[in-house]
């Protein structure tokens, strides 16, 4: 029997080197800007293998992670980052937050800086606690801060704290029209009815619903997703305030005869 050939010696490739961390950088920034956070966080992981500190890396995983609503993933990285002397704290009151350990977040903000970002979580999670006033005093101190949304949030605060007499001077201040989104018009359509002016809340929910069909339309023109399903729940609200009006009005006119 012919002798058997002695195995070749098995050669090992060099790994690839990664690639360069400003090119890694410029690869995270295009996922984040394409909203693809899911390839941002690998990205991000690639980074922190060359540079396990590296605190830009980290902050935008993290922020990629509450963008893929990977809530314990964050918090998994915030308790990681103790040791690597990076501060996420307001990351982990922001998670706590959305996991609805209201007091628990709300302890860990008191060793924030008073930024517009701790204010403006500060001001939810009251308003979640159900402590109105306090809520609307951060909204009012964060009125020169030109955050989205913000008169949204204050009239809703204001109807629920049983101050819907205060919203028209509060958009006045502010210099805000209630008809400029839809949201504002159906908030401030409900501090009407609860002062019993159902005839301007009325056709304050007919703007509400026009300004609704119209966003949905320019989507639509632009090629965007249309949410069509939040359009629909929209206008099954509006259309029930709206009914809830003028049948208080129809009982109102019954009354006066």
């Amino acid at each position: 029997m012919a002798p058997k050939p002695k195995p070749k010696p098995t050669v090992s490739s060099p790994s690839q080197p990664p690639p360069p961390i400003e090119d890694l950088f410029t690869s995270l920034n295009l996922h984040i800007q394409r909203s693809q956070f899911d390839q941002a966080v690998k990205v991000a992981d690639q980074i922190l293998l060359v540079a396990p500190s590296d605190e830009d890396a980290i902050r935008c995983k993290v922020v990629a992670l509450i963008k893929e609503d990977r809530i314990d993933d964050v918090l998994l990285v915030v308790q990681a980052s103790h040791r690597l002397l990076v501060d996420l704290s307001f990351f982990k009151a922001y998670c706590l937050y959305r996991q609805n350990k209201l007091v628990e977040s709300l302890e860990f903000l008191k060793s924030q800086e008073g930024t517009s970002a701790t204010m403006l979580l500060e001001s939810q999670i009251l308003y979640g606690l159900g402590k109105m006033d306090a809520c609307i005093d951060i909204y009012q101190k964060l009125q020169k801060s030109k955050i989205d949304s913000l008169e949204i949030n204050l009239v809703a605060g204001l109807v629920s704290a049983g101050r819907a007499s205060d919203v028209q001077g509060m958009l006045d201040a502010m210099r805000v029209k209630a008809t400029s989104t839809f949201e504002l018009a159906y908030n401030t359509a409900c501090s009407l009815i609860e002062r019993s002016k159902y005839k301007d809340a009325e056709q304050l929910l007919l703007s509400a619903r026009r300004l609704a069909v119209q966003g949905c339309l320019q989507d639509l023109f632009l090629q965007s997703e249309c949410p069509v399903a939040i359009l629909v729940y929209g206008m099954i609200i509006v259309q029930a305030s709206a009914t809830f009006c003028i049948t208080k009005l129809i009982i109102m006119s019954v009354h006066q005869y």
